[in-house]
């Protein structure tokens, strides 16, 4: 009974002393005493290299690897370090420094929403979002990161720190985030007009194929959307994704006979009321084609359809 009672004793002096070491290096490594939380730019000199890493991946990133899709050079996996090594229960860690992120949750369906888009209502991923709210500057802080040796995949352009070249390269790929984004945006908004238009063209066939090729009154928006209720999935079909500006209608087709109309497929049913930022207006014929109108053919189109 004593030997058990001295092994038990001994087992819990030995677990209590782990636990508190542990704590204990723990605590010691994220003081701030073995290396400063933060630091600047400016700080670094020639003798800190920096190094992209592969296989050591921060969620709070996501958003910004999105962007990469469409063709960002991204710094998010980009670290400063001398070199230095730190050790906590027995697990070896590089001291590095990288841009500190926004500390904002990631929202999963939000950063989907964001670059991708969402079916319905989307009006704009939020471009602010991945990349920083102050200009990069030598004064521009960087937080202390720990990286585990054992989970690094790989250290990639390993180079020598060069303030003025590294302001460059930052500047640059916050640019090309907000571009890249910007560019995604304007992506999707433009299949979402796409997608409501062709819904409109369709639900106008369906009217006309119910009521002997007649289409409805068109001279507004509320007589169209009362016309074509059943037809539609969601009424956000009737308005632009971004602007949210009601579609306007082609009131000289009211009540029209789709049969007797004279060149009838080249009629635009539906159009959106400002142009895109390209110049380009989106319609919807009355056969249910979609397209694009270039700024120099839009009069003409105006005339055939009897647009005012």
């Amino acid at each position: 009974m004593r030997k058990i009672t001295l092994a038990l004793a001994i087992v819990t002096s030995v677990l209590t002393y782990s636990q508190k070491c542990l704590a204990n290096d723990f605590q010691e490594l994220i003081s701030g005493k073995q290396a400063p939380l933060t630091r600047q730019l400016k700080d670094l000199d020639d003798s800190w290299r920096q190094i992209a890493i592969s296989g050591q991946y921060e969620m709070a990133d996501l958003m910004k690897t999105w962007t990469s899709l469409f063709g960002a050079d991204l710094y998010n996996n980009i670290y400063y370090t001398q070199g230095e090594t730190v050790k906590v229960n027995q697990e070896t860690y590089v001291v590095a420094y990288r841009l500190a992120s926004s500390g904002e949750p990631v929202n999963i369906n939000a950063l989907f929403e964001n670059v991708m888009g969402s079916m319905a209502g989307f009006t704009g991923g939020d471009c602010a979002a991945i990349t920083s709210s102050e200009a990069i500057n030598p004064e521009t802080n960087i937080s202390l990161s720990l990286l585990n040796l054992k989970t690094i995949g790989s250290l990639n352009n390993v180079r020598p720190f060069d303030l003025e070249t590294d302001l460059a390269m930052l500047e640059k790929a916050e640019r090309q985030s907000q571009e890249a984004c910007e560019q995604a945006n304007l992506a999707v908004i433009e299949s979402q007009a796409e997608s409501n238009l062709q819904s409109l063209g369709s639900a106008l066939r369906g009217y006309a194929e119910q009521n002997e090729d007649k289409l409805p009154d068109m001279s507004s928006l509320e007589t169209v959307k009362l016309a074509l209720q059943e037809f539609v999935y969601d009424e956000s079909v009737f308005y632009h994704p971004e602007t949210l500006e009601p579609y306007l209608t082609n009131a000289s087709l009211s009540a029209k006979n789709l049969t007797e109309l004279d060149n009838g497929m080249e009629i635009v049913a539906f159009y959106e009321a400002t142009p895109a930022a390209d110049g380009t207006v989106g319609v919807v014929y009355t056969d249910g084609v979609y397209q694009r109108i270039l700024p120099e053919d839009w009069e003409s189109v105006k005339k055939a359809s009897k647009l005012p």
